[in-house]
C-alpha cells in the first residue's frame, strides 16, 4: 500500500509540472492570458472575461486602451503588456492622437530556471500605442510597440493588446 501512495504521489507531483502552469503559477503583477501575438494587433481570440473599466474609461469620445487583464483605462499608470511584463509609473504624452507614447517601468519576469522560481528584473521602458479605432461603443488602440533596456541591451519585446471586438 505504502508503494502505491508514493506512486500515486510522485504521479501528480510529475502531473503538475509544465511549462504554461509554470508561468500561470507566478504571471508578473497580475499578468494573465494569452501568449504575445507577433504584431500586437486586435485578440485573435474573443476575450472571454468581461472588460474592467478604471476611472475616466467610459468619458465620451475618450480613447481607451485595454491591457492583458482586461483592465480598460485612459492614460494608465500601469498595464500588463504580456505575460513576462507590467509597466507601471508610466506618464503618457500624446493621448488621444493617432499615437500616445507612455514612459515609464517595466517588471520583467526572467525564467531562470523556471517562471515559477524566476525573478523580477525592472528598467525604463517607452511604450507607443497607435491606430485608434471604433469598438465596442468605444474609441480604442489597436496596436502598440514597447522598447526596454535589459542587460544594457536594448529591447523590443512583443506587446499585446485586447482589443473588443470591432
Amino acid at each position: 500500500m505504502r508503494a502505491f501512495t508514493c506512486l500515486a504521489t510522485m504521479c501528480l507531483a510529475v502531473a503538475g509540472c509544465g511549462g504554461d502552469e509554470e508561468r500561470a503559477a507566478a504571471p508578473p503583477s497580475g499578468a494573465a492570458g494569452e501568449p504575445p501575438a507577433a504584431s500586437a494587433t486586435a485578440d485573435p481570440v474573443a476575450t472571454a472575461q468581461p472588460l474592467r473599466y478604471g476611472p475616466g474609461a467610459r468619458a465620451a469620445g475618450a480613447v481607451a486602451v485595454v491591457d492583458l487583464t482586461n483592465r480598460v483605462g485612459v492614460e494608465p499608470p500601469r498595464m500588463a503588456v504580456n505575460r513576462e511584463q507590467t509597466l507601471h509609473g508610466v506618464r503618457w504624452s500624446g493621448w488621444g492622437r493617432a499615437r500616445a507614447t507612455g514612459r515609464g517601468r517595466v517588471d520583467t519576469l526572467i525564467c531562470e530556471p523556471t517562471c515559477a522560481n524566476g525573478r523580477l528584473e525592472g528598467s525604463t521602458a517607452v511604450i507607443v500605442l497607435s491606430r485608434p479605432r471604433r469598438c465596442s461603443g468605444g474609441r480604442f488602440y489597436t496596436r502598440s510597440s514597447m522598447t526596454y533596456e535589459q542587460a544594457g541591451r536594448t529591447r523590443a519585446p512583443d506587446t499585446y493588446l485586447r482589443t473588443p471586438p470591432c
